[in-house]
């Protein structure tokens, strides 16, 4: 299973802590032993539309779709107590866990490009307006990719699945965020390292109301 093998690496560097940005359920694998991971690991994790729907029993049509049915007891508890947001500290200034934007877990931003329509927030501009949060962590469009803003970085954490299947390290002292594929024995490999705040050449987005759909992603792909 990637996900423990992943975990297992992040032990052996000795990380700080380990974030998870949710759907955990849903798209093959097992619940059961996924939720366990990350007891096991004491992973900060927020929940997902997927983990919501399957406690509601809704939305079931999805590619391998999880049955609630199927779910040990242990998962059901652990899958309904995760939050929608959590709010951590670090050196760098304070970092805002969400599946899509804040309590909303099908909220999306996306800049826009040639071949991708702008996707607006006025739930992320206000959390622009407050100031609060350096960072935003988040990942529901499942696509590892950075957005600046003034005063903030969107970081979409992306998925352990698909193609372009991966994670990524922040290091808030050394100011900069590497991105890790998988090798094709799938062991984690570096692939690109960006720094936590805009360099030259990086788009800087007033706001969401901004966007003009000409933008170049700054992916986490490599």
């Amino acid at each position: 299973m990637r996900c423990a093998r992943v975990l297992e690496w992040l032990a052996g560097i000795d990380v700080d802590g380990v974030i998870c940005t949710g759907d955990v359920a849903d798209g093959g694998g097992c619940v059961d032993a996924s939720c366990d991971l990350l007891v096991d690991a004491n992973v900060t994790t927020v929940a997902g539309n997927h983990d919501r729907w399957l406690l509601e029993d809704r939305v079931r049509h999805v590619p391998q779709a999880h049955q609630l049915s199927a779910l040990a007891p242990r998962t059901i508890e652990y899958l309904a107590a995760l939050p929608r947001t959590v709010e951590l500290d670090t050196v760098a200034g304070k970092l805002l866990l969400c599946h899509g934007i804040g309590d909303n877990d099908l909220g999306k931003v996306w800049p826009g490009t040639a071949r991708s329509r702008v996707e607006r927030s006025p739930a992320l501009d206000g959390l622009l307006e407050a100031g609060r949060h350096r960072f935003l962590v988040n990942g529901h469009l499942h696509y590892r990719v950075l957005i600046d803003f003034p005063g903030m970085l969107l970081l979409n954490a992306g998925t352990l699945k698909g193609e372009h299947a991966g994670f990524s390290i922040m290091d808030f002292v050394g100011d900069c965020v590497s991105a890790f594929g998988f090798d094709p024995n799938g062991r984690p490999c570096r692939l690109v390292e960006h720094s936590l705040t805009p360099s030259t050449g990086r788009r800087i987005w007033r706001d969401t109301r901004a966007f003009d759909g000409s933008w170049q992603p700054l992916t986490l792909y490599g």
